[in-house]
């Protein structure tokens, strides 16, 4: 009897989920428009455009002039508005930092459809990390919308230096 329910419920799990998987192409698109951004070091070198398409920097770490850099270190809390050329699900993100990561505490994915904003990721920042570039990566339960666009909450304040982004992907289905 121990053994009968057990393999009772395993029959039975698969049939109690109202998911139902989107059936898509897969894809992986980087960031391609910038929409809006808080601040960027100049209209040039650090700026908004420099988080656009494949990394280039990364896995360099510094400050370095290929990555996107707010005008100020420490000054106020950020933000980066980027667009992608085809609406998606989203499974996956993928934030390229190399230079004080760990900033990144909310990212927001607005629905293609409704043009509303959806909080995908929020925790705090994290301060403790090493001075290294690293790939930040936030898997999700597949988006059962397609979004356009991505905006990246940033705590410059909390992660002494700049906190600068060198590119912005997500992975889904199109």
């Amino acid at each position: 009897m121990k053994l009968f329910a057990p393999i009772v419920l395993l029959l039975l799990l698969p049939g109690c989920s109202d998911f139902e998987p989107f059936k898509g192409e897969k894809i992986k698109q980087y960031a391609s428009a910038v929409i809006g951004y808080s601040s960027q070091w100049s209209s040039g070198d650090w700026s908004a455009q420099r988080a656009l398409g494949e990394e280039n920097v990364y896995p360099e770490y510094g400050d370095l002039s290929g990555a996107w850099a707010s005008f100020t270190a420490d000054g106020q809390r950020e933000f980066l508005v980027l667009g992608f050329t085809e609406s998606q699900t989203v499974k996956k993100i993928e934030v390229f930092e190399t230079y004080n990561p760990g900033a990144v505490d909310s990212i927001f994915l607005r629905n293609s459809e409704t043009q509303k904003w959806i909080t995908v990721y929020a925790k705090a920042p994290r301060t403790d990390l090493p001075g290294e570039a690293r790939v930040f990566s936030v898997h999700l339960i597949e988006t059962q919308y397609k979004a356009d666009a991505i905006r990246l909450a940033i705590n410059s304040p909390a992660v002494a230096g700049w906190n600068e982004i060198d590119a912005v992907a997500i992975t889904g289905q199109k």
